[in-house]
């Protein structure tokens, strides 16, 4: 982050502080609870989805000729493989013939593709290589090609569009947010550990829980809230994008102190929401990268996250140190934030008008939800 931003955002937060403050939105926002449990918003958001780039792992996990990665965690069955180039291609993860899949979901290496049903075969850059001639003698092999689908490596990750046929540029997409993400050591860093988690949450709940603070002091009581304040915490929106500041009791150290950048870095969460489904949390010395996807029905999710850091917090003594974080970040996650957030699943239908609030104190929520429904609004 670029030292002027620093600066800027510590004499916000050390403001606060001084007038226990925080970053308001002009009122409090009604919204409509029904958006977490309607099948047909749920199809709208997957059909936006579908048109975005989405984030669907990093380069550093296939960094060699022929490797590549195969999920399903978008809801479409997706290949990425690099290149002997070293660019990326990406394919629907689909025979031409009688749509099977061709590879189950992982990683590895691979120059061709067998299909397991009938043996089509296809090479690392989505051509039909072989198939029994005698059974297709007038096949139009462009036809029978892989279909491709956009995607570009930006940042260090893979991010893909699961529509082919669109344009990407993933730095339009981000706009602003493209440049302050170019200001961390993004490019340099390694993939040091990700998971999947699959669990009864709308997909959005999973992004609210990281775009408001004011629920740490009472849902966190015991485990973060010793440690972060719930206020005083900068919000600024970047087009549909937007960036919220989680500051750090420590920050009382530095207040009254002159500004220090190493220090101020230590002291706060810096936390991207990037539309419509990922959350960037730099944490001081490594990122983390959260990405749910809405599944079949509006009350489950797939959860994949991500920990980057350099390469050489990678192995050796570190590797504790990240089995500790990590399984710190998934307990408290899964015990306070969706636990809460399935009873609420379980009780937004209850309500006579499905209505919910958003508070002034709550700018990141609203600015996300209204993004979305504004996003949705022609469909």
């Amino acid at each position: 982050m670029e030292l002027t931003l620093q600066r800027k955002l510590y004499e916000e937060i050390v403001d606060y502080l001084n007038r226990n403050g925080t970053s308001l939105a002009a009122t409090a926002q009604p919204h409509s609870g029904a958006t977490y449990f309607d099948p047909a918003y749920m199809a709208r958001e997957k059909a936006l989805m579908a048109t975005l780039p989405v984030i669907v792992g990093h380069g550093s996990s296939i960094p060699e000729p022929y490797q590549y990665i195969a999920h399903d965690d978008t809801g479409v069955p997706v290949i990425v493989v690099r290149q002997p180039d070293g660019r990326l291609k990406a394919f629907l993860n689909i025979c031409r013939h009688r749509a099977a899949r061709l590879c189950p979901s992982g990683q590895g290496q691979a120059k061709l593709f067998a299909c397991p049903y009938h043996g089509w075969t296809y090479r690392s850059d989505g051509r039909l290589h072989a198939l029994l001639k005698e059974g297709f003698p007038d096949i139009d092999d462009a036809q029978s090609h892989l279909v491709e689908l956009p995607v570009e490596e930006r940042h260090g990750l893979i991010w893909l569009i699961t529509t082919p046929g669109l344009d990407i540029d993933v730095a339009a997409f981000l706009g602003d947010l493209d440049v302050e993400l170019a200001s961390f050591p993004m490019r340099d860093f390694q993939l040091e550990r990700a998971e999947v988690l699959e669990y009864d949450i709308n997909w959005k709940f999973v992004l609210d829980g990281f775009l408001e603070v004011y629920h740490i002091p009472k849902l966190h009581s015991n485990t973060i809230a010793p440690y972060f304040f719930g206020r005083h915490s900068p919000f600024q929106p970047m087009g549909r994008h937007g960036r919220l500041l989680g500051v750090r009791k420590v920050f009382d150290d530095i207040k009254d102190e002159p500004f220090d950048s190493d220090r101020f870095l230590r002291s706060v969460a810096i936390n991207y929401q990037v539309f419509p489904n990922s959350f960037f949390i730099w944490q001081g010395d490594h990122f983390e990268i959260w990405t749910p996807y809405p599944t079949d029905v509006p009350g489950r999710c797939k959860v994949r996250i991500q920990s980057l850091c350099t390469p050489d917090m990678i192995g050796g003594e570190w590797t504790r140190r990240w089995d500790r974080n990590w399984k710190i970040l998934i307990d408290t996650v899964k015990a306070e934030d969706w636990a809460m957030s399935q009873e609420v699943q379980a009780d937004l239908p209850h309500l006579p008008d499905h209505q919910v609030l958003f508070g002034r104190n709550e700018p990141a929520l609203q600015h996300f939800h209204t993004e979305l429904d504004r996003a949705l609004a022609p469909a």
